[in-house]
């Protein structure tokens, strides 16, 4: 295996005579080096006398998601579809504060903490009160969280673009993606 893995050193050729397009070693390392800049991995198979098998496994966040895109203030944002349990406008008397915990909704008995997008992202001119806003019910493995939004904009499917090539992780952002209309919404990931 690791001398499979030779091909992907810079430099590393196999051509016994070098041409002006052609034996320079340029090709297999800019290959890894591409699939790991997207987070993925490269592989091989090899079988010496029938051949190789090379497997690229690209991570799932290059690919099309079905979001709900809410909307916080003037922001679009995106939750994964799979994530949502339901949404609902909770009553004022629903709604209960833990001191120096934050609030949480009584969902049919049971006591979901709540976060406010508005305040995680800094984002001006949002509904600060449940009751006036919506809150979307989502789950991550075992627990629940109800994030507080303004409105439902609508399902998608999107596209998800990595952040990490052009700017720092961003604490509970997965991506971003391009919407019809030309703006530019953050992807959620509900786990962070």
């Amino acid at each position: 295996e690791e001398i499979d893995h030779l091909i992907f050193l810079p430099g590393f050729s196999t051509a016994e005579q070098v041409t002006s397009v052609s034996g320079r070693g340029v090709g297999m390392d800019v290959v890894r080096r591409n699939i790991e800049s997207l987070g993925g991995t490269v592989r091989i198979t090899n079988n010496p006398g029938k051949g190789s098998v090379f497997t690229v496994s690209l991570p799932l966040t290059l690919a099309i998601l079905d979001g709900m895109i809410v909307r916080v203030g003037a922001e679009n944002y995106v939750v994964p579809i799979t994530s949502i349990i339901e949404t609902l406008r909770p009553k004022t008397e629903d709604v209960h504060h833990v001191q120096g915990k934050g609030d949480v909704i009584n969902v049919r008995g049971d006591f979901v903490p709540l976060i406010y997008l508005h305040r995680v992202f800094d984002i001006p001119q949002a509904e600060t009160n449940p009751s006036q806003a919506l809150v979307v019910l989502v789950e991550t493995g075992n627990d629940r969280l109800g994030l507080v939004v303004d409105e439902l904009i609508g399902q998608q499917q999107v596209v998800i673009k990595s952040l990490l090539d052009n700017f720092e992780p961003i604490a509970g952002i997965s991506g971003a993606t391009i919407l019809g209309n030309g703006r530019v919404a953050l992807i959620l990931d509900i786990e962070e």
